[in-house]
């Protein structure tokens, strides 16, 4: 990392951990809002006992198994949605109309219809990740330029040499921009639902601490779940730079 780039970061969060420090007891109550030590301790506490680790992986397990199902569906819907007229004029109605309402609205239909059981998280789950996903692949597909449509057909290139080859390379932009989206939607969509619905997990944790007035556990939660977020952004960036590579070079080839 930039020398630079590495002082500059760690230079904001020493300044956010600062201005917690300072307005815990002087603009809030330190009661609720406790000082970053006492969080540090309880934190080191509840990791030591295993329930940090309990529920961190149990939220975890629910946003791989959801964003992987999601992530696949909303590709293939996008796809479905931008090359196939009749599937654009069939799904793109009822897509515009859900599109509009957020996951946490659609915590109730889950429990009506798959009760506390995990299926229900899932659904939330899938559902905050296939909207973004659909949305931006369809708009990569769609904005693939015809100029490498013509040439490609112009070599003699088929149907599904011109999608595998030209049109799939250059909408990877756009689908990766839609996934990662769709990750931290996916974050967010089983947070709700385990506040609601839920014995374990992160969001879970922090709404039982805060029904016990358990401050310190409660921005344990908070921290531990801007963690996981950070950690699975980075390595999906990571995982992406390597695996996706070679599409990246071949799209900036035609440009």
């Amino acid at each position: 990392m930039n020398p630079r780039k590495f002082f500059l970061r760690t230079l904001s969060v020493a300044c956010a951990l600062a201005l917690w420090w300072l307005s815990s007891g002087t603009i809030f109550n330190p009661i609720l809002v406790p000082p970053p030590h006492k969080v540090a301790v309880n934190l080191w506490e509840m990791t030591a006992e295993g329930e940090i680790l309990f529920h961190a992986w149990a939220s975890l397990r629910r946003v791989i198994v959801g964003y992987a199902f999601g992530s696949v569906l909303g590709i293939l819907t996008g796809v479905a949605v931008a090359r196939i007229r009749i599937a654009e004029d069939m799904l793109e109605p009822p897509l515009q109309f859900v599109r509009n309402i957020t996951p946490v609205a659609i915590i109730p239909l889950a429990v009506n219809a798959f009760g506390l059981e995990e299926p229900s998280k899932y659904f939330v789950i899938i559902y905050s990740t296939i909207i973004p996903v659909v949305f931006n692949t369809a708009a990569g597909v769609a904005s693939t330029p015809q100029i490498r449509v013509r040439a490609a057909m112009c070599l003699g290139a088929g149907r599904w040499e011109i999608f595998a080859r030209v049109v799939l390379p250059s909408a990877w932009p756009f689908i990766l921009t839609g996934l990662r989206v769709a990750l931290g939607f996916a974050f967010m969509g089983v947070v709700a639902a385990e506040m609601i619905a839920a014995e374990s997990g992160v969001g879970y944790l922090i709404m039982q601490s805060r029904n016990m007035l358990l401050p310190e556990q409660m921005f344990s939660g908070l921290f531990l779940l801007g963690l996981i977020g950070l950690v699975t952004d980075r390595a999906f960036q990571f995982t992406i730079g390597r695996l996706m590579r070679r599409y990246m070079l071949q799209t900036a080839a035609f440009d």
